[in-house]
């Protein structure tokens, strides 16, 4: 492939998935990352997406929240994801929601249900759309605010959360590897901030449809064992089954 069609594909990509990672670039078209981190260079510069650490986002979604545009991405799927989450929640419960466009779809199901729930999110939008069940209480930790994940991120927000003990957890991921039995981001401080909320959780679920099984994340959090289970959409069974081996729920 000629350099001028990769970036072309690059963009392309960029557009459908809204947000690509430099390792999964280079896997894609055999060739360095070094190669690949000069190609997003050069779209930046021709303002056709927008570099970040770890990879690029659509340029339109950059100025605010980049996590936003990929709500559209495997709609379907996280749509099945948050109905088998719902499925879940009993009332009076206090769950968490993190920076996740799949959790961002369990919210609209949550304010459009009677239930009488605590939401704990680090997520705005989350913040937002919960809010406006009838019978929900939203609370917010504190932190700083990572225009990217469209959340609040750091020490202080992790200081909050330590403090917080939901029933469930709901945790979003860009990578599930059964093999190698690893849950990952791409951001460092998404990860803490996930990692402290699955341990103060008395439950936990990773969210991940099935194109998450060959995703590439750059942070490590947690281990897939270490989450009560696995919510995924059915559309990988094999994957499913050996998440299930490890003596994990999948839903």
């Amino acid at each position: 492939m000629f350099r001028n069609e990769r970036h072309e594909e690059i963009v392309r990509l960029v557009q459908k998935e809204g947000r690509v990672s430099t390792t999964d670039l280079a896997q894609r078209f055999g060739v360095s990352e070094d190669s690949i981190r000069k190609d997003l260079q050069e779209l930046d510069a021709a303002k056709l997406l927008q570099r970040v650490y770890g990879g690029a986002v659509p340029l339109a979604a950059s100025t605010p929240h980049p996590v936003l545009a990929r709500i559209d991405s495997y709609h379907e799927q996280k749509m099945a994801i948050a109905r088998k989450a719902f499925g879940l929640l009993e009332e009076e419960m206090t769950i968490f929601l993190d920076c996740s466009t799949t959790a961002l779809c369990l919210a609209d199901l949550i304010a459009a249900s009677d239930l009488r729930l605590i939401v704990v999110s680090t997520m705005l939008d989350i913040v937002k759309r919960a809010a406006e069940g009838r019978q929900v209480e939203v609370q917010c930790p504190g932190g700083r605010m990572n225009l990217e994940l469209n959340g609040l991120v750091g020490a202080g927000c992790i200081r909050s959360l330590e403090r917080v003990r939901p029933d469930i957890a709901f945790l979003g991921t860009l990578e599930v590897s059964v093999a190698e039995n690893r849950v990952s981001t791409f951001d460092a401080e998404d990860g803490a901030v996930k990692a402290c909320a699955l341990e103060g959780a008395a439950r936990s679920y990773v969210l991940a449809d099935s194109h998450k099984f060959s995703g590439r994340g750059t942070y490590a959090y947690a281990k897939l064992t270490d989450f009560t289970g696995l919510i995924s959409d059915g559309e990988n069974e094999e994957m499913e089954e050996r998440a299930r081996r490890l003596g994990i729920e999948v839903l």
